[in-house]
């Protein structure tokens, strides 16, 4: 096998969009370091992929399956995962201020409590407020 067959290939911007086009499953791929602002990935099949260090930075997640996806350090900035299924996905490292977790299922999520508190992040699947503006 030769060393580009070897190597994993990550989708770009272009490959996402026209893979959206053809069906709502992306599951499994490989879409690190990509620039997917404001993409509307709602009720997409998204379990397992990899989104490390993308910038997602308004994209629309409603309703999407996330189960074992990695967003490890990935911009979610204004993100809407409302009613998405975020089970054993990796957030570490996100950056999720003004998102939208409105009744996401974040069980066993690998959650970005250094940069932001657990707290905020319940309280925006709680009641739909965006993440770094709860009110007291």
């Amino acid at each position: 096998m030769s060393k580009n067959q070897k190597k994993m290939v990550t989708l770009t911007r272009k490959e996402v969009l026209e893979l959206l086009a053809e069906g709502k499953s992306l599951e499994g791929q490989d879409i690190r370091k990509a620039n997917l602002i404001k993409i509307d990935f709602s009720g997409c099949n998204l379990q397992e992929v990899n989104f490390s260090y993308s910038n997602l930075k308004d994209a629309i997640f409603r309703d999407a399956d996330l189960r074992g996806a990695s967003l490890w350090n990935a911009n979610l900035e204004g993100v809407d995962f409302t009613g998405a299924n975020l089970e054993d996905a990796d957030l570490d490292y996100a950056k999720l201020r003004g998102a939208n977790l409105y009744r996401a299922n974040i069980r066993r999520a690998a959650l970005p409590t250094e940069l932001i508190s657990r707290e905020d992040i319940v309280a925006s699947v709680e009641s739909g407020c965006k993440v770094g503006s709860k009110r007291l």
